[in-house]
């Protein structure tokens, strides 16, 4: 009884993909600056992209594209520091006004000690003025504010930069380890490029999330999709080499293909969660373009570009 409105909304979807794509790198590397990690951004772009889509329904004037996304991912960082308020560590020094702009990669070494001392919207104020060239009058709309106090915070974040001596660690993040036993046999899944093999580590009810594609309910729905498609790919590939390893904070499942050139290119990454033998909840990030760059360079691999789109 759905499907005529699913398809309908997935038309919608796509000529909205279209529309933003221009936008989309920003945005992710926004969303980046904005939470210090690359799950997280991607997180951010995810709930910027479909609250953004859904509030359009909702406004009846034209937007400006651009501004429009960052806005929303303004209003959802800053939502999430409501719910989860991090500590702002005070400076005590009187600091002068300062209404000069620093340079970008002084700025972006130093996110980390600013993110500790500034307020979300004074952070977030310094990134769209001096990283991503928004104008005072932009900002203002974007954070429901006006010039005036777009300036000030712009000057009280540019003082604290220039107080910004040295990065502060933070504590280590809780690594989630798959159990040896569900990640010997997923391993040898990928190598042997036997989707009968991977489908047997998942739960009957597993939620797959395609990332920026789709998503899955139940491990009959995996088989005849994700599953499928991917047996489709790395039949046409060379060796499959997959390692466990931590990239970012996290434990992943890294999948490339090592070409007859004796290169490794990356394929995918994978997220997955278990419960007792079997795997609940998996993600897969073959589609998150800016990512799955990032990633290339990170492990210091090629990207198997080819089966990567912007679009989905």
């Amino acid at each position: 009884m759905t499907k005529q409105l699913s398809d309908d909304l997935r038309s919608i979807e796509q000529r909205f993909k279209k529309e933003i794509e221009p936008y989309r790198s920003d945005l992710w590397h926004y969303c980046y600056r904005l939470t210090q990690s690359p799950w997280d951004a991607e997180d951010l772009v995810q709930d910027t992209l479909f609250k953004s889509l859904a509030v359009l329904a909702k406004l009846h004037q034209p937007v400006n594209m651009k501004s429009y996304l960052f806005k929303m991912a303004t209003n959802g960082w800053i939502d999430r520091y409501r719910r989860h308020p991090y500590a702002i560590q005070s400076l005590e020094e009187d600091y002068q006004t300062d209404d000069s702009a620093n340079g970008e990669f002084e700025l972006l070494d130093h996110l980390e000690f600013l993110v500790q001392h500034l307020t979300p919207v004074q952070y977030v104020s310094l990134l769209l003025a001096d990283v991503f060239q928004f104008k005072a009058s932009e900002i203002a709309g974007m954070i429901a504010t006006t010039e005036g106090a777009v300036y000030t915070n712009l000057s009280r974040a540019r003082f604290v930069l220039q107080k910004a001596k040295h990065q502060q660690t933070s504590a280590p993040p809780v690594v989630h380890m798959i159990p040896n036993d569900i990640l010997d046999t997923l391993l040898k899944g990928f190598r042997k490029k036997d989707p009968v093999l991977i489908a047997s580590l998942l739960s009957e009810d597993v939620t797959v999330n395609i990332v920026h594609a789709g998503i899955e309910i139940g491990k009959d729905e995996a088989k005849r999709n994700s599953l499928n498609d991917w047996k489709e790919v790395v039949d046409t590939q060379h060796q499959i080499v997959v390692e466990y390893r931590m990239l970012w904070g996290k434990a992943v499942v890294i999948e490339m293909e090592k070409k007859p050139d004796g290169e490794l290119y990356l394929n995918n990454l994978h997220l997955v969660d278990t419960l007792e033998d079997k795997i609940i909840h998996w993600a897969f990030y073959c589609f998150s373009w800016d990512l799955m760059k990032q990633a290339a360079e990170e492990l210091r691999v090629n990207l198997n570009a080819t089966y990567f789109y912007h679009i989905f």
